[in-house]
């Protein structure tokens, strides 16, 4: 038995919780213990699982909902176990998930979590063709510093969360920046970087559902600016790398410019039009650049 504890974080889907304690129950090898942390769930919740409640499953509802961070700091309070993993309730994980992460973490002691790739399923659990980035078998990205983590980000990728598995004494060294709102996970990362190595593994182990009413479904102009300012700051390894990071902030940033002020021209709204214009970080060259990918893309999918 392994020293982990997998926290299922729960919330109103029934189903799709029986579908992730289903998947951690069938693991090749078994955690230490399996609590659902369920965040103030109608009863039809606790009875779509109840029957596996017992020594290796346990339950710990609450009588009301509270911000998802109280959730996960609750499960992270309670751990004493030497891993903790805070899983999402519409996710699934493959059957050699745990023996994989835990390989990669009991190997390497500076490393402080791992995550992985994934499988996009849909609603109903069905897989896509697709997952959430390039396969590469047998490659394991690295993010020793806060800048890298950066950097992940502003490619236009992620580390996902709900895969990851954390030393808990090392998560607990951080803290969820409750500002950064949906997402804060970006920042805890990159504040996890400070403490350790973070690891990423490309071969997919666990399913990713895409689904309506998602919490990242959307993200505030005023959000992502955010943090950018933060990315921003954050130290890479080298001036190479530096350079890298702000160039891509710079992208983004006229990317969502550039939507922005299309909205904006459809109101009419000449002064937010002449504001987002004259912002620093709008480069013209680079929007020139956005538009005509998006042209392109258009262009492709019409024929």
């Amino acid at each position: 038995m392994l020293n982990i504890t997998v926290c299922i974080l729960s919330y109103n889907r029934p189903a799709y919780l029986r579908e992730a304690l289903c998947s951690v129950l069938s693991q090749t090898q078994h955690p230490k213990e399996i609590i659902i942390y369920d965040n103030g769930s109608d009863e039809s919740v606790f009875e779509e699982i109840k029957e596996f409640l017992g020594d290796k499953v346990q339950w710990r509802g609450t009588e009301y909902n509270h911000p998802a961070i109280w959730n996960f700091n609750r499960a992270l309070r309670e751990c004493e176990s030497q891993y903790i993993m805070l899983f999402h309730d519409d996710d699934r994980l493959c059957p050699d998930f745990i023996a994989e992460q835990l390989k990669l973490l009991d190997a390497d002691k500076k490393l402080v979590a791992v995550s992985c790739n994934g499988y996009l399923i849909d609603e109903d659990g069905n897989r896509k063709k697709t997952t959430l980035s390039p396969i590469r078998l047998s490659e394991i990205e690295v993010f020793s510093c806060p800048g890298q983590v950066a950097l992940k980000y502003a490619g236009n990728s992620c580390l996902p969360m709900s895969p990851m598995i954390y030393r808990t004494q090392a998560m607990r060294l951080v803290e969820f920046r409750e500002e950064f709102g949906k997402v804060c996970d970006a920042v805890l990362f990159c504040d996890l970087a400070e403490v350790g190595r973070i690891a990423y593994q490309t071969t997919p182990l666990y399913d990713c559902r895409v689904h309506s009413g998602q919490d990242s479904s959307y993200f505030a102009y005023n959000l992502m600016n955010q943090l950018e300012v933060f990315f921003w700051s954050r130290q890479c390894v080298n001036d190479l790398e530096q350079a890298r990071l702000h160039a891509l902030l710079i992208r983004q940033h006229t990317t969502r410019n550039l939507k922005q002020l299309f909205k904006a021209v459809k109101r009419v709204d000449l002064s937010q039009s002449i504001l987002l214009l004259n912002d620093d970080k709008f480069k013209l060259v680079i929007a020139v650049n956005v538009i005509g990918s998006w042209i392109f893309r258009c262009f492709i999918k019409s024929r």
